[in-house]
């Protein structure tokens, strides 16, 4: 996939931020439309915040595979979106369109995590339990 068809993008804090850029990117990554689960990122920049509960609805990794979802934040301030694609983060900030080396694009934030979005058929093969689910014999 290209990344050129976002290069002009301008970032808006009310109208296209991070979140929703991360949102439009992963849908044409996948086909999944994420827009509600980055509710709470979708706001202006002062109210923004990570809603755990929406949050949670993704499977998270302990390290980074292409792609997945990139949720930065920090003690005071802004949390921050992006879309880790072919060893870089793909996000938008104020400056436009960026596609960084994830320590370029973290810099500043306290905590990085990476989340995947499941499938229809994730709760099958990865249970809340932990346990893999097995087709009966």
């Amino acid at each position: 996939m290209s990344i050129d068809k976002y290069l002009g993008l301008t970032y808006d804090k009310r109208a296209f931020n991070c979140a929703h850029f991360a949102s439009m990117v992963w849908q044409d990554l996948t086909g999944q439309d994420i827009s509600a689960n980055l509710s709470g990122f979708t706001r202006p920049r002062a109210e923004r915040k990570v809603n755990m509960a929406q949050v949670r609805l993704f499977a998270r990794l302990e390290a980074p595979v292409s792609p997945c979802l990139v949720l930065m934040s920090r003690a005071l301030g802004e949390p921050h979106a992006g879309v880790y694609l072919r060893g870089k983060v793909l996000h938008i900030t104020e400056a436009g369109v960026n596609f960084d080396f994830l320590e370029v694009a973290s810099c500043g934030f306290n905590h990085v995590r990476f989340y995947n979005v499941p499938d229809a058929n994730y709760d099958r093969e990865y249970p809340r339990s932990g346990r893999v689910a097995r087709d009966a014999d």
